[in-house]
């Protein structure tokens, strides 16, 4: 309605400057103007929203990094989220060793991933209750709980919608929260996931050079993870590396790779202990 009012306005405006009467005849035998109102602008951006609470959102790598000096725990405890109207908040409780609240929190990096699908939040601990839950709120679909390469672990949530975010602590208990909104930066790519693998990068349908990686998580048997590289139905490569667990949690691994030229398929996963088929997930490539 109120665009129809704006257009109205502007058209009566243009009448009163061309001498036009009530019925729209003009009355001058000049040349005619002909014309328009420029239309009204719209946007595609998504409305500001203000989430209850103090500090900054933003979208990219160094979202928070908290010093974690004086950890007195060792694990993740429970995981917790909140909707209210546009904002969520997740809610990630330490507990000691013998699974007491802990005062205070470890060493924490929140930002997102390169594709800006992932929001990466590092955690300097030893172990987790939780592994993974399927969230389906209107900005996250999925979390994941996943150990290190380099030590600690990762929480991994996986966005259903672009989403900016904010981190803020409290002691006695320890807790970190995550807000997220609405946010402005789309989608460079998707991580992949099935029940035994996820691959965060490289995306599919990706162009990328051929000396590359495939990262991501796995919960393979014995944390053996399988690539193979297929081009025009011929194998081209095949190789193995290992995830960092398998049995408590996701565990993440990172496998080099040299790619011919061209289009090619990348199956991650492994071989079924059981009857030897694949389970995993295939990505179209091309390569520069």
């Amino acid at each position: 309605m109120r665009s129809r009012v704006r257009v109205f306005a502007a058209a009566t405006a243009l009448m009163l400057a061309t001498g036009c009467n009530a019925v729209g005849i003009p009355t001058t035998t000049g040349a005619t103007d002909t014309s328009t109102s420029p239309p009204v602008p719209t946007s595609t951006l998504p409305p500001i929203v203000e989430c209850p609470g103090a500090g900054e959102f933003g979208e990219g790598v160094g979202i928070a990094d908290i010093d974690g000096q004086g950890f007195d725990g060792a694990n993740l405890g429970r995981i917790s989220w909140q909707v209210t109207d546009q904002c969520e908040s997740y809610t990630f409780d330490f507990e000691t060793s013998e699974g007491a609240p802990a005062i205070s929190v470890p060493t924490i990096t929140v930002g997102h991933l390169e594709s800006f699908q992932v929001i990466r939040v590092t955690m300097d601990i030893a172990s987790t209750v939780v592994t993974d839950q399927l969230v389906e709120t209107g900005l996250v679909d999925r979390l994941y709980v996943v150990r290190s390469l380099d030590g600690g672990m990762f929480v991994d949530l996986h966005l259903a919608a672009p989403a900016a975010a904010r981190a803020r602590v409290t002691s006695e208990p320890a807790r970190l929260t995550v807000d997220l909104r609405p946010g402005f930066v789309e989608f460079k790519g998707r991580a992949m996931a099935d029940d035994v693998v996820v691959v965060v990068s490289p995306n599919d349908g990706a162009s990328v050079p051929a000396e590359t990686a495939v990262t991501g998580y796995a919960r393979t048997f014995e944390a053996n993870v399988l690539t193979i590289v297929t081009q025009a139905g011929q194998v081209v490569s095949e190789a193995g590396t290992s995830a960092a667990d398998w049995t408590a949690t996701w565990g993440e691994f990172s496998q080099a790779l040299s790619l011919p030229a061209g289009s090619v398929s990348l199956f991650v996963g492994q071989a079924s202990p059981q009857d030897g088929s694949l389970q995993g997930i295939t990505l179209d490539l091309t390569v520069e």
